[in-house]
């Protein structure tokens, strides 16, 4: 035993205890801007573009999956998307569907909105207000500043849904049903219609969703 300054010390006993490095949690904010250095990261590996030259347009958190999606915007106005999950990994696009499929089917009751199948299992035939969401492919947003392409590309937008809704509305009007509205640039069709014949319509493959239509004033 040795004693220093009045303590005692057993020199055979001295314990050499490591140092350990505690991490305290990120803020929500703190994490949001981790993620978002890495989406401009994921965008700057894929395009070749600096990451100083790509900014966030916006930021969307997909309900409780832990995914995120990022849009940016290059310095030519160009628009790219990138979801990354909690720990900064890019999500692929199948795997980004699949989890906004989830969520979707949470609230449905097959293809029809849980809300408008109760409805109509209640018995009665009289028409209701629906909205028809049509089975169509992805169209990524233009993102070029020139005002006659943006033109040409809206033409496109509507020449290709105009195809697409017509089916449904040939069949909506041989059965007499009112078709209230074709959405310009969405797959979508208002329609007044019986509830026997939005079951049936709901059997179509090109059908994909069919919910109440809701508005906040009248059309």
């Amino acid at each position: 035993m040795q004693k220093f300054l009045g303590l005692t010390i057993g020199l055979s006993a001295v314990i050499c205890v490591p140092t350990v490095a505690f991490s305290l949690p990120l803020s929500e904010n703190q994490t949001l801007n981790n993620l978002a250095e890495k989406a401009r990261l994921e965008v700057s590996k894929t395009t070749g573009i600096s990451t100083d030259h790509l900014s966030i347009a916006n930021t969307a958190t997909l309900a409780n999956t832990g995914i995120t999606r990022f849009k940016l915007r290059d310095i030519q106005g160009n628009m790219y998307d990138v979801s990354l999950d909690s720990a900064g990994n890019q999500i692929s696009r199948e795997t980004l569907e699949q989890a906004i499929q989830a969520i979707n089917n949470k609230s449905f009751i097959g293809k029809l909105e849980a809300e408008l199948a109760n409805r109509i299992a209640q018995g009665s035939n009289s028409p209701i207000r629906v909205v028809f969401s049509l089975r169509a492919k992805t169209v990524r947003p233009y993102g070029q500043p020139n005002r006659a392409e943006y033109q040409n590309y809206l033409n496109t937008l509507r020449s290709q849904y105009a195809v697409i809704q017509q089916p449904l509305v040939n069949q909506l009007q041989e059965s007499n049903q009112q078709v209230i509205y074709q959405s310009l640039y969405t797959p979508m069709v208002v329609a007044e219609v019986t509830p026997s014949l939005i079951q049936a319509i709901a059997t179509r493959s090109d059908v994909e969703r069919i919910y109440l239509e809701r508005r906040g004033s009248p059309r």
